[in-house]
């Protein structure tokens, strides 16, 4: 188990001074990057160059977001990896210890270089799990992509939307599903299923299908290729406050 102890500053904030979604994200990122580091595996979060993590699926639960200047703690634990895949778990707590967001994970071991999964060595399991594991996996890998889709946008990847890895950092398929959401809507819950990388120059494609409360977001690139789906669980801002108003 590692703990990133954090302030919410002003640039992570929103329009409202609370903390949007992908900033969550991007805390539950941070958290698992800073592991592997502070465990002697670098960046990458592998024993040997050329490999690195990527991640499948997430399924995320908000019970608030925070607010400026709020001190909070990020908790993640790896708890189980088989065969190519690793699976790890995420929590933020505030400072009464209460819990305001969790998530589990989905990430795939691959060899950079080939781009073709690497089966996760006993030596590297038991670096991120020394206890016994916990073998109840809570993540849904599939969404479906059925469904009528509705056309809303298309842009042009360019080198702000990318991370180390060199493709669209997963963070930020779930900030322009954010920017779909109509107004009066508050997300309490998201699931991601990533398909494919997209890279620098890739046109995107970004359909839209809602079945209230939930909206459906589909990305694309300019050969038809899925390249992810976006799952949110909606209320009503004006009956959300335990999630959208100062706790």
């Amino acid at each position: 188990m590692y703990k990133m102890n954090i302030q919410v500053r002003y640039s992570e904030v929103d329009q409202h001074g609370k903390v949007p979604l992908h900033q969550i994200v991007e805390y539950f990122q941070d958290s698992g990057t800073f592991q592997s580091i502070a465990l002697g595996l670098g960046v990458k979060g592998a024993l040997e160059d050329g490999r690195a993590w990527y991640l499948l699926a997430w399924d995320i639960k908000v019970q608030r977001y925070p607010a400026l200047c709020e001190k909070l703690t990020v908790i993640t634990e790896p708890y189980k990896m088989r065969g190519f895949y690793g699976y790890r778990r995420y929590f933020i707590v505030d400072e009464n210890g209460e819990q305001i967001a969790e998530a589990d994970s989905n990430w795939i071991l691959m060899n950079t270089k080939k781009m073709i999964p690497v089966k996760i060595s006993e030596e590297l399991t038991r670096i991120y799990i020394p206890d016994a594991p916990d073998t109840t996996v809570r993540v849904k890998r599939k969404l479906s992509s059925e469904g009528e889709w509705k056309d809303v946008e298309q842009f042009i990847v360019s080198k702000i939307f990318l991370d180390s890895n060199r493709h669209v950092n997963n963070a930020n398929y779930i900030s322009w599903a954010e920017d779909t959401l109509p107004e009066g809507r508050c997300v309490t819950g998201v699931k991601v299923d990533y398909r494919q990388s997209a890279f620098l120059h890739d046109e995107i494609f970004v359909s839209v299908s809602e079945e209230e409360p939930r909206w459906r977001v589909r990305y694309k690139n300019q050969e038809g290729t899925l390249l992810a789906l976006v799952e949110l669980d909606t209320v009503a801002i004006e009956k959300s406050e335990e999630v959208a108003e100062d706790a």
